[in-house]
C-alpha cells in the first residue's frame, strides 16, 4: 500500500500532518510514522501489523489505516516474482480482496479505456473512481485471453491472476454498465466522465496546469495579413436591432435557402459587431492572463473562439477567406489554398434541400485551445463547446433581427477546413460552422 499519487503532505502549526490534494485538505492526520512511510514507499499489510504490535497504542495504527482506506487515500500494488504486476487506486478495504470471485461475468467491458501513463498502461472505466496501472505484460496476456475466450475463474493457486481479475471487478471492468449504456457511445461516455465532478478524484477545473510550463496564449490573435476595417452599424441597422428580445426569440428559425440578392458587407459587419466584438479588456492584478467582455459569454472570460468568414457571395467584399478581428472590428485576409477553398465554397452543406442555392457566407469557428487548457484541467474542451453554443445562439438571434438566414451545421469537416485555412489541428482546431445568407423573397 501507498498514499495515492497527487497527495501532498503539509505540516500544520500544531504538529499534525494534513494530506492535501489539488490544494484541498482531504485528511488532517495525526503525526504518525505510518503516514510518512506511506508517503515514501510501498508498505505491506505485515509491515503495518508489526508497526501496530510495537506501538504504544496499536488500535491507533489500525484506526488510521481504516481512515485512509475509507477516504480513498491509499493505492495498492500487487507484486509477483519480485515484479510489480499492477497498481489499483483508490485501494479497496482489505476484505474486498478475500471475497470469492463469481463463477461468471458478461466479459471485459467495451467501455474500458487503456492508454499509456509514464512507463505503464492506465486502465480506466467511465463512471468508476478506480484506476488500474498495468506494469507487467502478463496482465495484458490475461486480458487478451479473457477477450478471446471469455471469463473463467482462475485456480486458487494462481493468486496473481486472481488478484488482477479482482481488481478488474472492483473497477467495474468485468461487467456491463448498470446504466442505459447502449444509448452512449464510448467517446461520449468517457468525455462525460472525465469532465464531470463526482465520477473521479482527479484534479479538475481552474488548476492552471500549464502555468509553469508554457506562456499563456494572447487575448487576440495577431494580424499578419491585410486588414479591412468594417463600418459600425448605422441608424438603419440600429433600428433593426432595436426590437424586443421576445420577438427575436420567437422569430428565430434555421434558414437554409438563400435569397436572390446576396448578403451585403454592411449586414455582415453589423452581425459581427453586435455578436462578437471586444467590448472591454480585463487585465487587472488578480488575473494570471488577460480576459475580455464580449456580447457572447465565455468561461473565465477567456474567449478562445475565432470567427472566419468564408465568402462565396457578398456585396462589397471579394470572394475569399477572412478572419474577424474583435479588437479592431475588422477583417483580416488570410492565406488559403485557393483551389481547395473554391471547391469547398461550391459544395452545398444543405444539398438535402432540393434546389437550394449555395450559402452566401460560411462562418467557420475555431478555438485557440491553449487559451483554455492553460487554465483549466479536464474541462477545457467542455468549456469551449459551451462557449461555442453561446456564440451560436448570439449569432443566430442577431441574424434573425437583421433579417438574415442562418443555419448551424451539426457535422463539420474539421480536417478539410483546417487544411484549407492552413491551421494546425491541435493548436487551433475547427470546432463549428454555420451558414449565412440573405432571406429569400
Amino acid at each position: 500500500m501507498k498514499l495515492r499519487d497527487g497527495l501532498t503532505e503539509e505540516r500544520q502549526e500544531n504538529g499534525r500532518i494534513a494530506l492535501v490534494r489539488s490544494g484541498v485538505t482531504v485528511l488532517d492526520a495525526p503525526d504518525h510514522p505510518l503516514v510518512e512511510d506511506l508517503m515514501n514507499g510501498w508498505m505491506t499489510e505485515a509491515w503495518i501489523d508489526r508497526l501496530a504490535e510495537s506501538a504504544d497504542n496499536p488500535p491507533v495504527v489500525y484506526f488510521l489505516c481504516e481512515t485512509l482506506f475509507s477516504r480513498g487515500l491509499l493505492q495498492v500494488q500487487c507484486r509477483a516474482g519480485g515484479r510489480a504486476l499492477f497498481s489499483l487506486q483508490p485501494a479497496p478495504p482489505w476484505q474486498a480482496w478475500k471475497e470469492p470471485l463469481p463463477e461468471s461475468f458478461p466479459g471485459f467491458s467495451p467501455s474500458a479505456c487503456l492508454r499509456r501513463s509514464g512507463d505503464a498502461l492506465l486502465l480506466e472505466m467511465p463512471l468508476s473512481r478506480k484506476k488500474c496501472l498495468i506494469h507487467d505484460e502478463r496482465c495484458m496476456i490475461w486480458l487478451m485471453e479473457m477477450i478471446r475466450e471469455g471469463f473463467s475463474p482462475p485456480s486458487e493457486e494462481d493468486t496473481a491472476r486472481m488478484a488482477f481479475y479482482r481488481a478488474l471487478q472492483l473497477m467495474n471492468a468485468l461487467e456491463e454498465l448498470k446504466t442505459d449504456s447502449p444509448i452512449w457511445e464510448f467517446h461520449d461516455l468517457l468525455f462525460f466522465h472525465a469532465s464531470s465532478i463526482g465520477f473521479h478524484d482527479d484534479p479538475i477545473g481552474a488548476t492552471w496546469r500549464l502555468r509553469e510550463k508554457l506562456p499563456p496564449e494572447p487575448l487576440f490573435k495577431p494580424c499578419r495579413g491585410r486588414e479591412l476595417p468594417l463600418p459600425k452599424p448605422d441608424e438603419h441597422f440600429k433600428e433593426l436591432l432595436d426590437i424586443p428580445l421576445a420577438e427575436v426569440l420567437a422569430a428565430r428559425r434555421s434558414g437554409r435557402i438563400p435569397g436572390r440578392r446576396p448578403i451585403s458587407l454592411e449586414k455582415l459587419s453589423a452581425l459581427l459587431y453586435t455578436s462578437a466584438r471586444c467590448q472591454d479588456i480585463l487585465d487587472d492584478a488578480s488575473r494570471a492572463c488577460m480576459g475580455s467582455r464580449r456580447p457572447s459569454p465565455s468561461g473565465g472570460a477567456l474567449h478562445s473562439l475565432e470567427i472566419y468568414p468564408l465568402i462565396h457571395q457578398c456585396i462589397g467584399l471579394a470572394t475569399g477567406a477572412w478572419r474577424y478581428d474583435p479588437e479592431t472590428h475588422g477583417l483580416e485576409s488570410i492565406p488559403v489554398d485557393g483551389a481547395l477553398l473554391d471547391v469547398y465554397l461550391k459544395s452545398n452543406p444543405h444539398d438535402q434541400i432540393h434546389g437550394a442555392g449555395l450559402p452566401n457566407v460560411r462562418l467557420v469557428i475555431t478555438s485557440r485551445f491553449l487559451r483554455n487548457s492553460w487554465k483549466y484541467e479536464k474541462i477545457a474542451y467542455r468549456l469551449i463547446l459551451q462557449d461555442l453554443g453561446c456564440l451560436y445562439q448570439t449569432l443566430s438571434l442577431t441574424a434573425a433581427a437583421l433579417g438574415l438566414a442562418s443555419c448551424i451545421l451539426g457535422v463539420v469537416d474539421s480536417k478539410r477546413l483546417g487544411k484549407v485555412m492552413k491551421l494546425e489541428p491541435l493548436v487551433e482546431p475547427v470546432i463549428g460552422e454555420m451558414t449565412l445568407s440573405s432571406q429569400p423573397g
